[in-house]
């Protein structure tokens, strides 16, 4: 099979002119190279043209650079005997890999110069170039730049080719000086000066490394090309003369590579500790807030509590649950990672797990909607506390004013003197009173029961209304006495006089009774009322027109008085001496009772106007928030549909159907806002409760934010998919079949295997568990292996989980004991390596953090460091 290297295209099958310089020095230097390897047997040639002829020398050649044995040649020197050696050696060139096709046997054995010269670069290029490689690039690349990295510190070398990049010497002197310093002082040459440079380099390549003079100093100093290949030969024997530095560079670069990795993982997991100590940090100090319980004594503020939690609702827990989702992703992005690189996964500080985020979390939902509980209970009490008070002072003013001047007026001797006509007056006076002071009693204990009911209520002004009480209590104890006591010295006066008129008393019997009904329906009709429904206010209007009815018998009580007041006009009289009440006073008030009633007509009319208002307000806001509860309900089904597992070569077309998803739930945006803005005008109105409907806005908040951060959260599931699909580096047909197994163990469909599936799996594969997990049986192997491939502990084994498992199972993965064998390779074969060989192999930042954490090696030189703990700790084996 020929060989596909492109540095092959140089091969002599389309010949061009060489010019008489380009043939002297591939002529010098080829026939170096064939010297420097048959001098192995003792033997060399002057004129490879002429000595490789017969075919023996170059049978010679093959064998030596190959390491095997060709056909015994030829003895003869005719011809026919050339012609068979030489055709042989290209026989076995061609086996090589290397066309040769194009190179008849006749015209090696004719010496022709320009074919001789192809076959010798093609035995270099395939024996000597070809094994070169560098990041997967060809021979002639790979050669390239490995010569540009070794030179890099050079601020005078620029190697971009194998001819003029070479045609000022300083090019080989930097290759010696940077893997030997002490054979060359760089520092002393000059660009100006090239014929001693390459003198130097030829000369301590051959005296000191060993290789050969294959480039004339006069041809590189004169020609104004110096030729690639003669050039790419002299420097592949450079390559294979510093091999072993080159090992020492791949395992710099491994270690590298493991180190770069691991600080990675150490800054994902400081950021994970930061963002999980910040957000706990939050959540304890808002929770502390929400189970607070200040004082409250106004509506206003109650009003302010509930704006406080209406701005905490819609602007700080928006903002910390997407930290939480980010926290979340950032979690699993670093255990993906972990698992990736074969480390142990990572276990959060105790407290800071996800799971405690959430157990959190939920206290501070709970403690939430219980401050939002006590701040409307607070509301409600303090409305109807204030409402009360108002009662309680229109009472007891009333009464205050009703008792004023009793105390004089009980105590005072007025009967003494007077005589019969005056007593008998006197007497169905005090009668008349008696009547009127029992009727107030009731108003009494109204005014007591209202002062209880308010120190229940916990009214701010308690105190001041229990002292009023305290004292209206006091005053009534001190006129009932004094009422008794006048009525004993009456009783006792009236045999001595007898003198009663009887329409003086008859009036005085009515009027009482009749003006106690005109304050009692004074009181109804002025008592303030609250309510939140029309319910409630169909009530009081009902309770309103029940005492319209009672109205015709109280009018037929007027016309009564009116009467009486007429017959004592008749015979001469104003008003009777034995009554309080005038009629003046009498009718005034039925008038004013009158007024009031049309006056409360209007009131509760107005009052049915803004409860159909408040009424319309919350219908509105069920329907609002019903339809936006349904999209959700389908924006989540819509969600759950894309997101179900499929196979691995069409996550990206999910993350793209998802991410169209996610652009169409962010537009939603603006008619969330509308709702937010029938929700305001609820509060505006202190509508709180809802019949139509359960649905809040802080629970379509949270749908709507939990949409959004779960369709995040779902792509970034897939993009881990696609990070441990991409990172296990097998092919797709490989692919397939892990997929293929991962669908034949999932008996139940569900796209992922339960721990009894993955057993069984395991079984398949010949691992040594037992097949059910018996009381007290050894289990631990089963357990390691799930505790690896299941680091978040959720109990069951997903897809992504699955391809690493297998991916691991079939690849050589990363492990400790690569890395033992990369600083092996670098100590060479020292049980200890040096700090000096860390800073001269890793970068600077690398190796100072591997001098750092590495202990010193016990019994070693100074300087020399312990990988073999320092390897074991990266990948969980010991503690670093």
């Amino acid at each position: 099979m020929a060989s596909t290297d492109p540095a092959f295209a140089d091969a002599p099958e389309s010949p061009k002119k060489l010019d008489d310089m380009w043939q002297r020095q591939q002529t010098k230097t080829f026939t170096a190279w064939v010297n420097s390897h048959l001098r192995k047997r003792n033997l060399n040639v002057g004129e490879v043209h002429k000595d490789l002829s017969d075919g023996t020398l170059l049978m010679q050649l093959l064998e030596i650079i190959s390491d095997e044995t060709l056909p015994r040649p030829a003895r003869g020197k005719m011809r026919i005997h050339k012609v068979e050696n030489v055709g042989k050696a290209l026989a076995f060139v061609n086996d090589k890999g290397v066309d040769v096709r194009s190179i008849g046997p006749e015209e090696i054995v004719d010496e022709n110069l320009k074919m001789v010269l192809g076959l010798v670069w093609m035995l270099i290029l395939r024996f000597e170039i070809q094994d070169i490689s560098e990041e997967h690039m060809n021979a002639k690349d790979a050669l390239l730049l490995w010569c540009q990295r070794k030179t890099e510190p050079y601020s005078n070398i620029d190697i971009q080719n194998f001819h003029m990049s070479w045609k000022d010497g300083l090019a080989f002197c930097g290759l010696i000086h940077r893997h030997r310093p002490d054979l060359i002082d760089y520092d002393s040459l000059s660009k100006s000066n090239p014929r001693q440079n390459f003198e130097l380099a030829f000369s301590v390549a051959e005296k000191e490394l060993d290789i050969p003079p294959m480039l004339d100093v006069d041809d590189m100093v004169e020609c104004v090309k110096p030729d690639e290949r003669s050039i790419m030969t002299y420097v592949a024997a450079f390559y294979k003369a510093f091999a072993n530095s080159n090992t020492t560079e791949i395992a710099a670069k491994k270690i590298s590579t493991v180190l770069k990795t691991n600080r990675e993982h150490e800054r994902l997991i400081a950021e994970y500790q930061t963002m999980a100590t910040n957000l706990l940090a939050w959540i304890a100090e808002k929770t502390a807030w929400l189970q607070s319980r200040q004082d409250l004594h106004q509506v206003t503020e109650c009003q302010g509590c509930l704006d406080e939690m209406n701005s905490f609702r819609s602007d700080e827990i928006p903002v910390k649950l997407g930290e939480r989702g980010a926290l979340e992703e950032h979690y699993r992005t670093l255990q993906t990672k972990l698992r990736l690189s074969g480390r142990p996964p990572f276990v959060a500080s105790e407290g800071q797990e996800i799971v405690d985020i959430a157990n959190a979390w939920t206290g501070l939902d709970a403690a939430d909607q219980d401050r939002f509980n006590w701040v409307l209970d607070e509301l409600k009490r303090i409305r109807l506390a204030e409402t009360k008070a108002q009662l309680f002072g229109s009472k007891a003013t009333a009464h205050e004013a009703w008792t004023n001047g009793l105390v004089e007026q009980l105590s005072t001797d007025d009967y003494s003197s007077q005589n019969l006509a005056g007593v008998q007056a006197l007497q169905k006076k005090h009668e008349a009173f008696e009547s009127d002071f029992r009727a107030h009693e009731s108003r009494v204990h109204e005014i007591g029961t209202l002062a209880n009911e308010l120190d229940e209520l916990r009214y701010v002004q308690a105190d001041g209304v229990n002292d009023r009480y305290a004292t209206i209590y006091e005053n009534w104890q001190q006129l009932v006495a004094l009422t008794q006591d006048r009525t004993t010295k009456l009783g006792e006066a009236l045999q001595r006089q007898q003198h009663l008129d009887e329409l003086y008393i008859e009036f005085a019997k009515q009027a009482p009774p009749f003006s106690n009904f005109l304050e009692l329906a004074k009181g109804k009709l002025t008592e303030p009322y609250v309510v939140d429904t029309e319910t409630e206010v169909v009530a009081i209007q009902e309770q309103h027109e029940a005492f319209k009815t009672e109205l015709p018998k109280y009018q037929e009580a007027y016309d009564l008085i009116s009467k009486l007041q007429a017959s004592m006009a008749e015979l001469g009289a104003s008003s009777s001496p034995y009554s309080n009440h005038s009629f003046e006073s009498l009718e005034a008030k039925w008038q004013e009772v009158q007024q009031l009633i049309g006056e409360r007509d209007g009131s509760l009319n107005t009052e049915a106007t803004t409860q159909a208002d408040r009424e319309a307000l919350r219908i509105k806001w069920a329907e609002a928030a019903q339809a936006t509860d349904s999209w959700m309900t389908e924006q989540d089904a819509a969600v759950a549909a894309a997101s179900q597992a499929a196979s691995l070569d069409q996550l990206e077309a999910q993350i793209n159907a998802l991410a169209a998803m996610k652009q169409s739930i962010e537009a939603y945006q603006s008619t969330f806002d509308e709702l937010e803005k029938i929700h305001a005008a609820n509060r505006e109105a202190l509508v709180f409760q809802n019949s139509h409907t359960t649905i809040t806005i802080e629970g379509l908040r949270g749908r709507y934010q939990a949409l959004k951060s779960g369709i995040s959260r779902t792509i970034n599931e897939f993009e881990n998919q696609i990070l441990a699909r991409d990172a296990t580096n097998v092919s797709p047909e490989q692919m397939k079949e892990i997929e293929d197994s991962f669908k034949h163990w999932d008996k139940d469909g569900s796209g992922q295997l339960e721990y009894k599936e993955f057993r069984a799996f395991l079984l398949s594969l010949g691992y040594n568990i037992p097949q059910v997990a018996a009381e007290g049986e050894d289990d631990m192997e089963f357990k390691r292996i799930v505790t690896r491939v299941d680091p978040n502990g959720d109990g069951v084994v997903s897809l992504d989980e699955f391809i690493a498992f297998t991916a691991e199972e079939n690849a050589d993965a990363e492990s400790a004991e690569q890395l033992l064998e990369a600083f092996g390779a670098m100590s060479k074969g020292q049980p200890y390596v040096l700090a000096a060989d860390l800073q001269r192999e890793l970068e600077p930042e690398l190796a100072e953090y591997c001098i750092k954490l590495m202990s010193p090696y016990e019994g070693g030189p100074e300087g020399a460091l312990d990988f073999a703990s320092f390897a074991n700790a990266l990948y969980g084996e010991s503690d670093l």
